[in-house]
């Protein structure tokens, strides 16, 4: 895959598949405000994690692009959140109804699994033309694409997938009460753990296996 094809693609995303996510949740959810809310949490987590790692840690960085905050695109949470809520639709689709939190579990890990493996390809291939840079260990070694990404992308987006997955199952159980104050607690409490709870993980299995936390840009200690 080319820069080119990365170039293309990010408004591929941001004005027909983010439209298309957008319509088949809302023929499934046949409610503006559900669809809205099941959006919200992908989209939102594409934009406060990327836009910290970016202008804050420096982790990343988008090269050569239009529309930008500092090393960040303004569209970003759309581009990755579209395709994130149609993984989630299809394991609204094929998982059973609400049955259980045992059900919810399964359906979350299967769909983090999905998510996980098409970020994994999707990062890879754009560190390998250079429209992604990232400053983590492995690119401070000077390793291969494939090594850059494999140290954060496999835990990080697996926890994340999981974790909206297991939302969008919960989400089937919020739709039979009412839309009050509990509602509107469990849905804001989600989308806060969307946001923390992978980085979380991931940073502490980062500084388990690299000896650093992995959510800044590396640099050795002999360099600072």
């Amino acid at each position: 895959m080319t820069k080119r094809f990365y170039s293309i693609y990010q408004y591929i995303a941001l004005f027909v598949i983010f439209p298309f996510a957008v319509y088949i949740w809302y023929k499934a959810l046949l409610n503006i405000k559900y669809t809205l809310l099941i959006l919200t949490l992908p989209v939102i987590t594409a934009y406060v994690v990327p836009a910290v790692g970016t202008n804050i840690t420096k982790l990343w960085e988008f090269n050569n692009q239009r529309f930008m905050i500092g090393k960040f695109r303004i569209y970003h949470g759309f581009v990755l959140g579209s395709v994130t809520s149609i993984f989630g639709y299809f394991i609204y689709k094929i998982s059973p109804l609400w049955s259980g939190y045992f059900n919810a579990v399964l359906a979350a890990l299967l769909g983090g699994a999905f998510i996980a493996f098409w970020n994994l390809i999707y990062d890879i291939y754009a560190v390998k033309c250079g429209f992604i840079v990232v400053n983590n260990k492995s690119a401070y070694e000077n390793k291969s694409a494939h090594e850059i990404v494999f140290e954060y992308a496999p835990v990080y987006f697996y926890c994340f997938g999981f974790i909206y997955c297991f939302y969008v199952k919960l989400f089937e159980k919020l739709m039979t009460i009412p839309m009050d104050k509990f509602f509107y607690t469990v849905v804001v409490l989600m989308h806060i753990v969307s946001i923390i709870l992978p980085t979380l993980i991931y940073a502490c299995i980062s500084k388990k296996v690299n000896g650093y936390w992995g959510i800044y840009k590396y640099i050795k200690e002999d360099d600072k």
